[in-house]
């Protein structure tokens, strides 16, 4: 059993929505059980300033690798200052929805320049419900209600483009958390029922089974393990990621020892992601901001900690207005310790998920 270490605390520090227990993360990241390399499959680093801090961050949490999301204009400024220790996936440039084909034939072209000018190996199909809100919102008759959906023509076209170009990998963001599904998404005649999400999922995984698609923030379902063991199950060709760090810690401390066992019974099929933002934003840049993704997330996997997460989680209040706006969820650790397993999902399964494009 991994025991996590009492919390160090920064007397010093003052509490803010990263850290309102006050902990000293970088203490905290030295007391890990886990020892080997990571690799951070989900993040989204957007300018070279913000790219320094988070390199450092990740550094002190073993990370030796990390998958990035970012439109292709910024991805060519950070590239530079990452070096190898960032690989960027292929997105439409979300900060120029204004702009007409962005997500047409912009996003088209861009599947292009990602491959040849940065080496890109894998497509990200955002596909969360409020992809509505947004086609309303750009200027572009070409992206509407029905060309989101995961499997229109239009994504269809992009896929396909895709995997001429050689990409074999792809990520998608289905669904969303429960919460948002009670709330914001309760107009179920707009954006459909939890469950009807998944299904142009399951069409693109059956027509394009040679290649893995990554099914970020646990698949979109921690809340029901089952139901993503049966989509696993159906599917081998589908993996899923651990990113969104306040979703995953408020719903897999719910049920730690499910999410273990989950682990357990599919090794290389859950990897390690944070989904950490990383812009010029000054609300989006901070060392305990970054670090306290990397250690909520390492905490709630491989230690047997139990008591509060230091993040903030608004989703408590939103679902129930009684609680505090700033409150935070337990954190109940999975516990995992096998030493091999660990590597498994923080290392080894990224690894061999993109051996056949050349590696890490």
């Amino acid at each position: 059993m991994s025991h996590a270490a009492p919390p160090t605390v920064s007397p010093e520090k003052p509490s803010d929505p990263a850290n309102t227990l006050g902990l000293d993360y970088r203490a905290l990241a030295d007391e890990l059980p886990y020892r080997g390399p990571v690799v951070d499959i989900h993040t989204h680093v957007t300018s070279p300033k913000a790219a320094e801090l988070f390199l450092e961050v990740a550094e002190l949490y073993g990370v030796v690798k990390t998958f990035t999301m970012t439109g292709i204009d910024h991805a060519k400024k950070v590239a530079p200052i990452a070096g190898e220790k960032i690989e960027f996936m292929c997105v439409p440039d979300f900060l120029k929805r204004d702009r007409p084909g962005t997500f047409t034939t912009q996003w088209l072209d861009d599947i292009r320049a990602f491959r040849e000018e940065l080496g890109c190996r894998v497509l990200k199909l955002w596909a969360a419900p409020r992809v509505i809100d947004l086609a309303e919102q750009v200027p572009d008759e070409g992206f509407n209600a029905e060309t989101v959906k995961l499997d229109s023509p239009l994504r269809r076209q992009g896929v396909e483009l895709a995997y001429d170009l050689g990409y074999r990998t792809f990520m998608t963001h289905v669904a969303d958390p429960d919460t948002w599904f009670a709330t914001a998404y309760a107009d179920a005649s707009r954006y459909g029922t939890k469950r009807q999400q998944y299904e142009p999922l399951e069409r693109l995984l059956d027509d394009f089974a040679d290649c893995t698609w990554i099914g970020a923030h646990m698949g979109g379902t921690p809340e029901d393990l089952d139901f993503l063991q049966q989509l696993l199950d159906r599917h081998p060709n589908f993996v899923v990621d651990t990113s969104a760090c306040k979703w995953q810690v408020r719903e897999l401390s719910k049920h730690p020892g499910k999410f273990s066992e989950f682990c357990r019974r599919n090794p290389g099929r859950v990897l390690f992601g944070t989904d950490i933002v990383a812009s010029e934003q000054m609300d989006q840049v901070g060392f305990d901001l970054f670090a306290s993704r990397f250690w909520a997330l390492r905490t709630l996997i491989e230690t047997d900690y139990d008591g509060p997460s230091p993040i903030v989680d608004p989703d408590l209040h939103k679902v129930d207005p009684s609680v505090p706006e700033h409150s935070t969820p337990p954190l109940r650790g999975a516990a995992i310790d096998e030493d091999e397993l660990l590597k498994t999902i923080y290392h080894d399964a990224a690894v061999k998920l993109l051996e056949p494009a050349g590696g890490l």
